[in-house]
This record gives C-alpha cells, structure tokens and sequence, in this order.
C-alpha cells in the first residue's frame, strides 16, 4: 500500500511470485534516502554472477553517479549517468596527464584535481569490487563510448566479458554482414570442416582472442577482395587506354612504353 519501495532483489521477487504459491518472503527493511537505494541497487546488481561486461560497467556507473553527483553538480552535468561519469573521470586524467608530463595546468584545474581526486579514489576503493578509476575510463568506459549499440546488445544478450565484446568489435567493423549471422546463431563457424558434425559452442565459449583471430581472418579476406578489385580496376583501365591509343594510330611499341606493359599484353588487349 505505498508504504514500502522495493531497493534490491527485483529479479527473486518476481521469481516467487510466477513460480511459488508463497504469500510472505522474508525480508529486510532499510530505512534510507534515494542516494542510499540507488546505491543499494546498483551494488546488488554488480554482485550477481551472470552479468555480462556490458551489464557490470552500467551498474558501476550507476554507483559512482550517485556518488559524484554529491561532489559538485557543475561536474555533473549531462543527460546520463554515462555522460556525467564520462566527463568528470576524462577531466581528471586529463589534468593528471599534464601533471606526468610536467606541463602546468591551469590554477582552476589544479584546485579540481585536488578538490575532487581523493573522492573519487575513495568512491572506487569503495565499491562491491573495487576499481582503480583510470583503468575503469580507459579499459571499461570504452566498451560503451566507442563500441555500437547493437555490439553492446550483442554482448549482453550472450553474456560476453570485455576481452570476447572488443573482439565483436572487431568482427563488427570487418563485416556487418557476417556480424549479424554470428550474432544471430549465437555461434562462430568452424573453418574447414562440417560444423553440423561438430558440437555447437556458444558465443560466449569462445575466448576473446579465438572471436579476435576469426575477425582478423575476415580482414585478411576483405583485403584480398579490395586487391582484387584494385587490379581489376587497373586492367579494365589500360584496356581503355590501349583501345584509344590503337584508334589513335600510335604503334604497340610506343603504347608498350608509355603504358609500361608488355606488347603481347597490348594484343591481347586488341580484339
């Protein structure tokens, strides 16, 4: 009757409820602001164990929003938690970079980057499982700012870990095509043999680097074709050139030379 708000455990509710005769769960009652539930939540999610990559790094986000969003709302700003997150952390290593190098930095930046680094470290120590927060924007963040929306899909649709969904990255940007048939099948084909005479593996069977060397593979094929194509483009284009030169009247020794082909290449040409 609204008096109560449910913070963690959605998925074993809804669980008791289609598959249980069961009236009364056990369960605890907290009493806590909206920054605690969101973080509640997010944590509950972080902890389950058939989270995708994809699924882990949200959940993260979620968390560390909560909590930046307490720091200072002008480093917060954005649509997204993503973004939000994605701002505050890429503003950090930036002047952090600067420091490394030496360079000097500006007294604002330098007055943000003390105000605000010891929080966030503490934030990421303090997570379900702890992160060091530039590992997170440069190895995690990624998975959701570079990759498409249908790779991140992907991902969590077949559970994938970083490693497997950079690799569908990968694969992706090789051959659309074959992206959406490995996706769809949930399966990559074995190369050289009668895969219906093979166990079926599941997507998330095969390690990153087997779903990278099968993308490498597609990109070793498409160079091939665009050669190919290349010298096709380059025959068809001298055919045009000897056919006009013999109009022209110009010997086939001349042509030869200008062409830098061979003569009986020029007669073959002819017809």
């Amino acid at each position: 009757k609204d008096r109560f708000q449910l913070i963690a455990g959605e998925r074993r509710l809804r669980a008791i409820k289609d598959y249980t005769d069961f009236s009364v769960i056990q369960a605890k009652i907290a009493e806590v602001d909206d920054h605690k539930a969101r973080r509640i939540g997010a944590a509950e999610n972080i902890l389950r164990e058939d989270l995708s990559a994809i699924e882990t790094i949200e959940a993260t986000i979620k968390i560390i929003d909560v909590e930046i969003g307490e720091i200072d709302k002008t480093l917060t700003v954005g649509k997204t938690p993503l973004e939000r997150v994605h701002k505050l952390l890429s503003k950090l290593d930036s002047i952090r970079v600067c420091k490394d190098r030496g360079s000097l930095v500006s007294k604002a930046a330098d007055d943000l980057f003390h105000k605000f680094m010891e929080q966030v470290e503490s934030t990421f120590n303090n997570l379900p499982k702890p992160l060091k927060w530039r590992s997170f924007l440069n190895n995690d963040l990624v998975l959701l700012t570079d990759i498409p929306s249908k790779v991140q899909k992907a991902s969590v649709k077949h559970k994938l870990n970083k490693a497997q969904t950079k690799a569908l990255a990968r694969l992706e940007r090789a051959s659309d095509k074959v992206f959406n048939d490995v996706t769809q099948k949930g399966s990559i084909p074995f190369k050289g043999q009668n895969s219906d005479l093979l166990p079926k593996l599941k997507l998330n069977e095969f390690s990153g680097r087997e779903i990278q060397a099968f993308a490498e593979d597609l990109e070793k094929t498409n160079k091939k074709e665009e050669q190919k194509q290349v010298d096709r483009q380059r025959e068809f284009s001298a055919q045009i050139k000897v056919a006009l030169m013999t109009r022209l009247g110009i010997p086939h020794v001349r042509i030869a030379q200008r062409l830098n082909i061979h003569r009986e290449t020029i007669s073959k040409y002819i017809p």
